[in-house]
């Protein structure tokens, strides 16, 4: 669908974000608990984090950093 399909912001970031839940992002059930969504944060933060990638060139750094923020995000939605 439409929906599913990336597209181009004004500043030409993908909007895929949206159009995850922060469950799919962080690879958890919705019935996760706290310790479950942190424990799954706290591994891709560490998987994903842009130092990790900064040896790997500029395309794997940039797409870290979308993918940590994207993390981020999600985790900051289920923690409140």
């Amino acid at each position: 669908t439409h929906q599913q399909r990336q597209s181009q912001t004004d500043t030409g970031k993908s909007e895929t974000r949206q159009d995850r839940s922060p469950y799919e992002v962080l690879g958890v059930p919705p019935d996760a608990h706290q310790d479950e969504i942190q424990a799954a944060y706290r591994k891709l933060a560490n998987q994903y984090h842009p130092d990790k990638v900064a040896h790997l060139g500029e395309e794997f750094h940039t797409m870290a950093e979308e993918r940590f923020k994207e993390i981020q995000e999600a985790y900051d939605r289920l923690s409140r």
